[in-house]
């Protein structure tokens, strides 16, 4: 016999509690068949599929008593207790483990979960805690007016101050030109007057010709914006690889060697005046790395801007190679400041780098390999470069860190 509950009736109307002659209309055969197996297993009802069922059950209500069936009462008693769903939707901002984020909190919706996954650049989605439906960002100007922007109008409840916060950039999101650090009609804006002059002293006033070479730097300079037709133009006087390099959205790159020879690179490190430079040989194929890099560089530089930071034990014919390389070609000059060309051991951190004050506009690996020893001076770079016929697996040194394939 059919219990008096509106559970029963559900499973009776779509033939798990009996094969009486039901017909469901096809509009709904889906969503009630997927209720009737969710309080088949156990699972009470929660509010609003209580409410739904109900006034589902009641539509097919002269077939129950055609039937024999008073379903008018029965969708007033429930088996299990309903479930009452917080259906809170906020965002806020929340601490855990000490660390503050903004929490962005709803329960499941089709829509909002697509609005969540557009974020597809931001920065650092970290969790969802699938108890509490909430989603973490970490805490920044970014994560916070994308979040916001995206949600703002999906009945949010929003924290006053993260509103107010908004607020503020979206202002400066649309008045870009004064606040956002950048080259505006060739003339540095919203940049402080010591970096303004550190790039002009690095570079020169800003034209059409150098504009390239401040978009190669604008990660370390922290220029946003550039005007297209004007970078366009200053991007185009450039070759081909330095174009790439200078488009790059990465910090380390990888270049292909058997696309490009070295010759080519030495050309772009030049273009680009991307000097002194730091050449990380490896243990391998150093003797001929160390040769490939002098002799791209011979008919450059001085002799005396080389420097090798270290040599090998002379118990091999190769290490005794590698040593009177050096000697003979006369690059064992000490670390000076006026060094340009400056070659280390990437399983090494030489201390006389450290203790100097010798530092390189960037660094090249010759051979993409592991190199943890390294890894502190080179995050301080903003261009790495890997040079090798294919990225190593283990060169993923640093969390935020990852290689562009140009």
């Amino acid at each position: 016999m059919t219990e008096n509950n509106i559970e029963s009736y559900l499973e009776l109307l779509t033939g798990l509690g009996a094969e009486d002659p039901f017909v469901i209309e096809s509009s709904d055969y889906a969503f009630l068949n997927s209720i009737a197996r969710q309080v088949f297993r156990g699972v009470g009802l929660t509010d609003r599929q209580y409410e739904a069922i109900k006034e589902k059950l009641l539509s097919y209500e002269s077939q129950f008593v055609s039937l024999g069936y008073l379903v008018h009462d029965a969708v007033n008693h429930t088996r299990m207790p309903v479930r009452h769903i917080d259906r809170s939707r906020w965002i806020k901002i929340v601490e855990v483990d000490t660390q503050l984020y903004i929490g962005v909190r709803f329960t499941f919706n089709k829509k909002l979960i697509t609005a969540i996954e557009s974020f597809s650049s931001i920065e650092e989605k970290t969790m969802y805690n699938a108890q509490e439906k909430i989603h973490y960002f970490t805490l920044n100007e970014s994560n916070l007016y994308k979040v916001i922007n995206e949600l703002k109008d999906k009945n949010f409840e929003i924290a006053t101050e993260l509103h107010t916060r908004y607020d503020k950039l979206d202002i400066m999101n649309n008045n870009k030109n004064n606040y956002v650090p950048g080259i505006y009609g060739l003339k540095l804006k919203n940049l402080h007057n010591k970096a303004i002059d550190y790039m002009i002293s690095s570079i020169g006033e800003p034209t059409t010709e150098n504009l390239a070479l401040y978009k190669d730097r604008s990660e370390l300079f922290g220029i946003d914006h550039f005007d297209t037709d004007e970078l366009d133009n200053s991007i185009s006087n450039l070759t081909t690889l330095s174009q790439k390099i200078v488009k790059r959205n990465h910090q380390q790159v990888f270049i292909n060697s058997n696309e490009h020879t070295f010759d080519r690179i030495a050309e772009s490190i030049l273009e680009l005046y991307r000097y002194p430079l730091l050449v990380c040989l490896n243990d391998i194929s150093d003797l001929d790395n160390l040769q490939i890099v002098h002799h791209s560089f011979l008919n450059i530089f001085n002799s005396d801007e080389f420097c090798v930071l270290y040599r090998k034990e002379n118990n091999t014919f190769e290490n005794k190679e590698f040593n009177q390389y050096i000697k003979d070609h006369n690059i064992n000059l000490p670390l000076a400041k006026t060094s340009k060309i400056v070659y280390t051991n990437v399983n090494k951190m030489s201390k006389t780098l450290i203790k100097s004050n010798w530092r390189p506009s960037a660094a090249i690996l010759m051979g993409s390999v592991r190199h943890t020893k390294m890894t502190p001076f080179l995050d301080e770079l903003d261009l790495v470069i890997h040079y090798d016929t294919d990225i190593s697996p283990f060169t993923k040194y640093g969390s935020t860190n990852s290689i562009e394939n140009l």
